[in-house]
């Protein structure tokens, strides 16, 4: 499981450190770019897996331990199938930039890829005052299934908790400014009442990569414009007491290390949301737009911008493909 990880937590480690470091203009609150800075870029995965099929590539830009957030640089993708004799360009894309309102900036791409195997990625790397992109080369693992649902699967139908249940919205929701409306409807019913379903599961005080509470912001906030028309449902990572949750996860890593073996599914759950169980999410935040029969249309994991979502909510509403 490390191994899957790595790529990902090596992206935290970056972003953690540098976090609130992220260049801003006082007036609109937005990142600026200045002169080419030194230092070399390291694109960084930001993202656990890739899968056959349609995905949603999320790569982070690292210069001197301290993550990107700038919305000129370019970034372009080139796919390589390391399986084939020779293998040449399968395709090729722009990544988008979103990072408006994030702490460090996603350059997104939504490949599909048509079979398993090993893949190359080329990441083409370009700031602004650099008169040639800088290159890197990476390997990535396309997975021929995931225990994860993936876009064209079933939703995984399982009760997440409301304020029917719980009436006090502190226990529902680690997060200082919550709405309501993202606790109404459980995951079980939302699935079986004709309207589509935008799922996010996140704990924006006890996120790891400080992209939680952002992502909820946004939910919030696109619920307020597209509620009457999708469900909204916001999941907690943890069980209420959240902080004793959290520390039930960090006692279980620490005792596996003590005895030099690898966590037990028991260990891996103590703490979790049921919810976190039944979707075998091992990292957060994650969000799952779902259309109106049910099916997975498009999953996010990391961070979120409206910029991004508000588009793919009015193609999951029309009833078309999200990417």
């Amino acid at each position: 499981m490390l191994r899957r990880f790595l790529p990902i937590l090596v992206w935290l480690a970056a972003l953690l450190a540098g976090c609130g470091q992220a260049a801003t203009s006082p007036a609109a609150g937005k990142p600026t770019a200045g002169a080419a800075p030194a230092g070399t870029v390291e694109p960084v995965f930001a993202f656990s897996e890739a899968v056959a099929g349609k995905n949603r590539i999320a790569i982070g830009l690292v210069r001197n331990n301290t993550p990107l957030n700038d919305p000129t640089v370019k970034v372009h993708l080139r796919f390589f199938n390391l399986d084939d004799a020779n293998p040449q360009v399968k395709f090729e894309a722009d990544a988008a930039y979103y990072g408006q309102g994030l702490p460090a900036a996603f350059y997104v791409a939504y490949p599909t890829f048509d079979k398993a195997g090993n893949w190359g990625v080329e990441i083409q790397t370009q700031l602004s005052g650099q008169a040639e992109p800088s290159v890197s080369k990476q390997r990535l693992e396309v997975k021929e299934h995931s225990n994860v649902p993936i876009v064209g699967q079933p939703a995984i139908s399982t009760k997440t908790l409301t304020v029917k249940d719980v009436p006090d919205i502190a226990q529902l929701s680690s997060g200082t400014q919550v709405n309501p409306a993202m606790y109404q409807v459980s995951l079980d019913q939302a699935l079986t009442n004709g309207k589509p379903t935008a799922l996010l599961f996140a704990t924006p005080a006890f996120c790891k990569t400080a992209t939680c509470g952002p992502s909820l912001d946004v939910m919030q906030s696109l619920q307020k414009q597209y509620g009457d028309k999708v469900n909204f449902i916001h999941s907690e990572v943890y069980k209420y007491p959240f902080d004793q949750s959290v520390q039930l996860q960090q006692d279980a890593a620490q005792k596996a290390a003590k005895e030099n073996r690898a966590i037990t599914p028991d260990e891996r759950n103590a703490g979790l949301s049921d919810a976190m169980v039944a979707w075998q999410l091992d990292s957060e935040p994650w969000l799952f737009l779902i259309d109106a029969k049910g099916i997975v249309a498009g999953r996010y994991e990391g961070g979120i911008t409206k910029e991004e979502l508000a588009p793919a909510l009015e193609k999951l509403i029309a009833g078309q493909p999200v990417f």
